[in-house]
């Protein structure tokens, strides 16, 4: 990279800490969140999964619990549950009001509730009271409800008079006139969802959840619908999930299957439904150092800081994978490894055979050096030649070093680096000298030149 470049980069640094600097220092709105939660007699029915067995209104708050835990401090919160107070088909109420810290009172809310009433299943009724709900129909927040049931829209079917569905008062509620009417399932029904059904009501108002649902978007509320446990009606679920603009992708809303809702059949599958959908709701991506993504969430103080990692996973050239590492705002190079890649050192120099001393009687020929690893492509040298022996009674003296550089020995080819490799060779000696040898032949040469030339002055 040259200076220019890097300058360039500086400066992109620099600007880049002040947009993310910026941006955490933004003022944002928490969503508003609403769980509408099903308090019906029905889940009170035990429910069992890994051999643990619990209410489904206890797996119910384990999973509000869970999300509440993890991200208490990224939106507001309130709670509805249904049927109201007293039990029976009342209209669902407002428990807790929606506002900042209030997972503690949700919780003890939750956990307070007098299950032992006869409690019926009126949905409909209850999500278009929410529609009405100030506290998540004001257009300056996010708003959003949580829509969770175990069963079918159901309410007690009257006995002293002819059959029917509803009351007048539901009716007027949900915008509905005239009132439908309609066999009791203990008998023939007009409503073919009737059928096969046990006999514990009618169901011919079965989709006023999706009316529910409708006055929620019409009011700019997403509506997020779960589905707990076997016993729902997954029709009418797929319908209310197309309403509220959270349908899941693939589904068919006019179809049971597969499902446009969450639909949870154990208690880890609803933990994971809520924490899913809370994470859609609260969580927003940024991009942190480098450009490297990562995510933040919104609180009262402002957005959080984005937490985007250090690192980012990178591809060699030749499809290896590694790492890259955010190092005062840029990245390293991709520490990714390919086989057999790089080339190879040049061959080592061979030492020269030593020539004998005056007068001496011929020395022995030193040991050429045998050439080290060729460069890609290159052509191995020859190993160094052997000294000429001296007459004469003299000494022996070593020769001197003046080899030339080696390539390959015999039988040694040179082996080639891939194009945009990303790893290197380290030169290697198969001779029997090697490299130790010529360095070992190259300082007694330099030595015994120093002891000539010594002797010469001396005489």
């Amino acid at each position: 990279m040259n200076p220019c470049h890097r300058l360039l980069v500086a400066a992109g640094v620099v600007a880049g800490m002040s947009l993310s600097l910026d941006a955490v220092a933004q003022t944002c709105d928490p969503p508003r969140i609403l769980f509408v939660i099903d308090s019906s007699s029905s889940m009170r029915d035990d429910i069992t999964e890994g051999g643990v067995t619990v209410t489904k209104w206890q797996a119910a708050q384990d999973a509000v619990h869970a999300v509440l835990a993890a991200f208490g401090d990224a939106a507001q919160y309130g709670l509805m549950t249904f049927p109201g107070s007293t039990g029976g088909c009342t209209t669902g109420s407002i428990d807790v009001d929606v506002g900042v810290g209030t997972g503690p009172e949700i919780e003890t809310t939750l956990a307070g509730l007098n299950m032992q009433l006869s409690r019926s299943t009126p949905a409909g009724q209850s999500l278009l009271a929410a529609s009405t709900y100030a506290g998540i129909t004001d257009p300056a927040f996010p708003n959003y409800v949580i829509f969770l049931s175990d069963g079918w829209q159901y309410c007690s079917i009257p006995t002293s008079s002819a059959p029917v569905c509803v009351s007048s008062a539901d009716c007027s509620l949900m915008g509905v006139d005239p009132c439908p009417t309609c066999n009791s399932c203990q008998t023939v029904s007009s409503d073919p969802a009737c059928s096969g059904q046990p006999a514990h009501g009618c169901f011919c108002v079965r989709t006023w959840p999706v009316l529910g649902v409708e006055a929620l978007t019409a009011a700019n509320v997403t509506t997020f619908v779960v589905g707990f446990g076997s016993q729902v009606d997954a029709l009418t679920l797929n319908a209310a999930a197309a309403a509220g603009g959270t349908a899941l992708a693939g589904c068919d809303a006019t179809s049971p299957d597969p499902s446009c809702y969450y639909q949870a059949t154990a208690p880890s599958g609803l933990n994971a439904a809520l924490e899913d959908i809370v994470q859609q709701v609260v969580i927003d991506d940024c991009l942190g150092p480098c450009d490297i993504p990562g995510h933040r969430t919104c609180a009262a103080a402002g957005w959080s800081a984005c937490d985007a990692p250090s690192t980012i996973s990178c591809t060699s050239s030749c499809g290896t994978t590694g790492v890259q590492e955010c190092v005062d705002g840029s990245l390293t190079e991709c520490d990714a490894v390919c086989p057999d890649a790089g080339t190879g050192d040049a061959g080592g120099a061979a030492g020269a055979g030593g020539s004998a001393a005056s007068g001496g009687t011929g020395g022995e020929a030193a040991a050429g050096g045998t050439g080290g690893a060729a460069a890609a492509g290159g052509s191995g040298g020859s190993g160094g030649s052997a000294a000429t022996g001296g007459t004469g009674g003299g000494t022996f003296d070593a020769g001197t070093d003046s080899g030339t550089a080696a390539g390959p020995g015999a039988g040694d080819t040179g082996e080639s680096g891939d194009d945009g490799g990303c790893a290197c060779r380290t030169g290697r000696s198969t001779g029997p000298g090697g490299l130790l040898a010529s360095l070992a032949i190259a300082c007694l040469a330099l030595l015994r030149r120093r002891r000539k030339a010594v002797q010469s002055l001396f005489g």
